[in-house]
This record gives structure tokens, sequence and C-alpha cells, in this order.
């Protein structure tokens, strides 16, 4: 699948999307909020950010995921964080050519970071595959049912 492909499908799941330029990156960017009870009445406030490399390998996701991150941050409005509110970054890039480095970045427990978080997430245009954190760690243990399918719901092919 070509890219273009992947992003215009990718840009229908969302509401709206803009265009932005992070840590050097072309990325389309999609924002929500979502509220709900079993996360403890907390409120997530979603960034998605969706970019394409030629070729990826483990610092190029690595420094995408931390310029997203703090874009996130940057942006992040409402109520401190930690007091029923975070956010969460889904940090999105997709390449034919994937050093299996990236794949292995993506699929590590994501760092942890006070009330908010970021899952990396590589899409393989070439296998139509998407790799990123299958598991559920106990910071955060709530909100990863959800993360894992906002990921397929939202990112795969």
């Amino acid at each position: 699948m070509i890219y273009q492909e992947y992003i215009n499908s990718v840009k229908s799941r969302f509401e709206s999307t803009k265009t932005d330029k992070i840590g050097g990156f072309d990325v389309d960017v999609a924002f929500i909020e979502i509220f709900k009870w079993k996360w403890l009445a907390t409120k997530l406030k979603i960034f998605s950010y969706i970019s394409y490399v030629e070729k990826l390998d483990q610092k190029t996701i690595s420094d995408f995921s931390d310029a997203c991150f703090l874009a996130s941050k940057k942006n992040y409005k409402g109520l401190p964080r930690g007091v029923q509110n975070g956010f969460a970054s889904f940090i999105v890039i997709a390449s034919e050519d994937i050093d299996v480095d990236a794949i292995a970045f993506a699929e590590s427990r994501p760092k942890k970071h006070f009330a908010a978080f970021d899952m990396p997430v590589v899409v393989d245009l070439k296998k139509e595959k998407i790799y990123f954190y299958h598991g559920k760690p106990i910071w955060g243990s709530i909100y990863y049912r959800f993360f894992r399918e906002f990921i397929t719901s939202n990112f795969d092919f």
C-alpha cells in the first residue's frame, strides 16, 4: 500500500485532522477528548500524530516519539494533569523499509509519565501490518485495553 492511500484511510476515521511540522517531521494530527467512568471519572485528551519516513530505524522513531510527546504536553489544556485529567499521544510512523530495532521499540513498554502516555505505532506499508505494545503495565493499566482498541480501530489497515 502506498502512504497516501493509508493516510487518507486513517484521516477518514477522525472528525478532523490538521497538518503540522513537529521535530522536523511533516505530521497529520488528530485530537479528541474522551471521558469514561470506568477510568475513575477521568478525561483523556488524545493526540494522534501520523507521519511517513522512507527508512525507519530506532533512532528515528525514538526522536519522533519524543517530539510528539513534547508537542502534546505543550498543547495540553484543561485541569492540571493528574486531577481527573491526562493525555495520551499516539505516535504513528509509516514506512516500507523498517529496521527490526524500530519494531522492537514500538513493541516495548512505553516510558512512564505522570498522567500522560505515549504509544508508538509502527506501520509497515509493505506487509500491511502494525506493531505496538500489547502489554498491560501496572502504571495506567485501566487505560491500556482502550489504547489497544484505539490503535487497531484507527491505525490498522
